[in-house]
């Protein structure tokens, strides 16, 4: 048996502290992007008996850390909660998954007057066969614990400093409010639900239910944009909607993909605005947040702020087109925020996970000369604004997601192939991502240029967490423990 200690000092109490792992969206926010997805629960809060199903991702098969643990991904973790102290601590314990055992004991302490401490203690023992044949194991997999706890922790910090900002902006609701929120499973939708409960919110999901519209339980809402279906009772109560649903971008531009591009978020957008047409005098939601994206701005746009004007191309005809079909919510008093979103990064998914590979093979590089600008932001940020945007009551019109330091595409490969460790100078000609996108998807996607400045934002006083590259690259690969 080997034991593993990590400590937390925190500025925020140790009932808040306690308090924010006990809510729904923790554990999510607490799994590393690049080793953890969860794929269920907790069934019951950290109650004991409760359940958490994770899963591992490929990350122990890549070159983030070479053996630390040779576990094939999409391995699963089940933990159990065996026991709960409320405000004081709980422990789990791995049921079923890759090592021989493991128990997680967390304790919340006082910490000077109005700070906490979290000490963690896990208690695990390797598969007897990975003793025998890996040198060193213990120590590799405690090298890895290092990375997992430095992210849980940066997590916790700035999940509950976030959280205590957002009751500090002017004119928001003193309480906690009922946000529903459409596409709540993608990339974005996933880390943006788990931030709101966190922070004290009740979140609804609305799931997708072909020709139905009936009831699917606590926190649920069903609909069918495909059918225009959405029950505006369902609404009724609601203080805002997030609307992030829409068909995935990625893919060659044939006229197929094209229309369901735009038909998925027209669709869903129109329905989501008639559902809140017909609950507005009836107690219905008073925002409406959607998303939108930099393609607004053209392929090759420069600098551009909230005033700038639209592109001619594919995808900005589809943004301004999905911009109009939102603001129809203004008719009815309706506050109406579009959300232009960069290029999100995360490992989990998006466009940084779909180039790891090529920089874990040394063949990561610029791609057409990389002179094109790349408005990318965090996942952490991304959610962090819709938050605001639905709380915040000054806030309407359009905002630029995108952090306020853009980089070329160049200096984005150089800064990848940096953060892990992997050459990234060998150049990708046009004609390459061509072959897979053809001639529009590869100009309009790939090679798409746009030096966003997130004006309304920093007007609105939002203080970016990873403001530079670097910091949000270190983050998510959990590179910030040497």
């Amino acid at each position: 048996m080997t034991t593993y200690r990590h400590r937390a000092l925190l500025d925020h109490s140790r009932s808040e502290v306690a308090s924010w792992y006990a809510r729904p969206g923790a554990v999510v926010r607490l799994s590393p992007p690049w080793s953890t997805r969860v794929i269920s629960g907790p069934s019951d809060g950290l109650e004991v008996g409760s359940r958490t199903e994770l899963r591992m991702g490929p990350q122990w098969a890549d070159g983030l850390l070479p053996g630390a643990l040779p576990v094939r991904p999409g391995a699963r973790w089940l933990a159990e909660h065996t026991d709960f102290r409320p405000g004081e601590s709980f422990t789990d314990v791995m049921v079923r998954g890759p090592l021989r055992s493991w128990k997680h004991r967390h304790d919340f302490l006082d910490a000077g007057t109005d700070g906490a401490e979290v000490a963690d203690t896990v208690d695990y023992e390797l598969p007897s066969a990975l003793r025998g044949r890996f040198l060193r194991g213990e120590d590799r997999l405690e090298a890895e614990l290092d990375r997992v706890f430095a992210y849980r922790t940066d997590q916790t910090r700035a999940d509950l400093d976030f959280a205590a900002s957002l009751r500090r902006v002017p004119g928001a609701p003193s309480g906690p409010l009922k946000i529903a929120v459409a596409g709540s499973s993608g990339l974005v939708g996933t880390q943006l639900t788990a931030l709101l409960r966190g922070a004290g919110h009740q979140v609804f999901r609305l799931e997708r239910r072909t020709g139905y519209s009936g009831e699917l339980g606590a926190g649920r809402i069903a609909w069918d944009p495909t059918q225009h279906r959405l029950d505006p009772a369902k609404l009724i109560g609601i203080d805002a909607v997030i609307n992030l649903a829409g068909e995935p971008i990625f893919g060659a531009f044939t006229a197929k993909h094209r229309r369901a591009l735009l038909e998925s978020r027209l669709n869903a957008t129109e329905t989501i605005v008639e559902a809140m047409r017909e609950a507005a005098d009836r107690g219905g939601p008073g925002a409406l947040i959607n998303a939108s994206a930099s393609g607004y701005y053209g392929h090759d746009a420069g600098e551009v702020d909230e005033d700038s004007a639209p592109g001619e191309d594919f995808l900005a005809g589809l943004c301004f087109e999905w911009e109009k079909a939102a603001l129809r919510a203004e008719e009815f008093g309706t506050r109406v925020v579009t959300v232009r979103t960069g290029l999100v990064l995360s490992a989990a998914g998006g466009l940084l996970a779909a180039q790891l590979p090529l920089y874990f093979g040394g063949a990561g590089g610029p791609l057409g000369g990389g002179n094109q600008w790349q408005p990318w932001i965090s996942v952490d940020d991304m959610a962090q604004i819709y938050a605001l945007a639905a709380i915040s009551p000054r806030l309407s019109g359009p905002v630029n997601a995108a952090a306020p330091n853009p980089v070329r595409q160049r200096d984005f490969a150089r800064s990848l192939g940096e953060v892990v460790h992997r050459p990234s100078r060998l150049p990708t000609p046009r004609q390459a991502p061509r072959l897979l996108l053809g001639r529009q998807a590869t100009e309009e996607l790939a090679l798409s240029s746009a030096a966003m400045v997130p004006r309304v934002l920093t007007d609105a006083g939002y203080v970016f967490r990873f403001p530079e590259l670097d910091g949000a690259l270190r983050h998510t690969l959990g590179r910030t423990v040497a």
